[in-house]
């Protein structure tokens, strides 16, 4: 991996980790787009979110719902403009305190030094299980 391309990455998850708005926007585009695919009503930030107020909104969203306890980068691809990042992770559901584990995996577009598509892919099954949306 470039240096320039692990600095962008580094910036990225330092600024989410401070909720920095002024350092996600040097690092995200104007125009980001998030898609994070779930099955209809099941997580309350799936969906698609264009534009970096609609980006803060996505994260203000699944800020509102989990409790990030921990990240690990279990790996880091890139090819060419895109990097897939695997973590695993545990996050608390704020409503009920319950624990969810699971692996995800992050696909980022990068633009002219900038995050401009951001896709999430997680056990939404958890999700939704720790959410108290789906019966175990």
């Amino acid at each position: 991996m470039s240096d320039a391309v692990r600095e962008t990455l580094d910036r990225y998850y330092a600024a989410l980790k401070a909720g920095d708005s002024q350092a996600l926007r040097g690092v995200v585009s104007d125009d980001i787009e998030v898609h994070y695919p779930a099955p209809d009503g099941l997580l309350p930030w799936a969906g698609d979110w264009i534009g970096f107020e609609r980006f803060e909104t996505f994260l203000a969203t699944v800020g509102d719902h989990l409790v990030i306890d921990a990240v690990e980068p279990l790996a880091i691809h890139v090819a060419g403009d895109t990097v897939i990042t695997v973590l695993k992770g545990e996050w608390t559901v704020k409503a009920n305190g319950r624990k969810v584990h699971t692996e995800t995996v992050n696909m980022f577009t990068l633009r002219d030094g900038k995050i401009a598509r951001y896709q999430v892919y997680s056990d939404t099954a958890a999700l939704g299980l720790g959410l108290g949306k789906l019966a175990a």
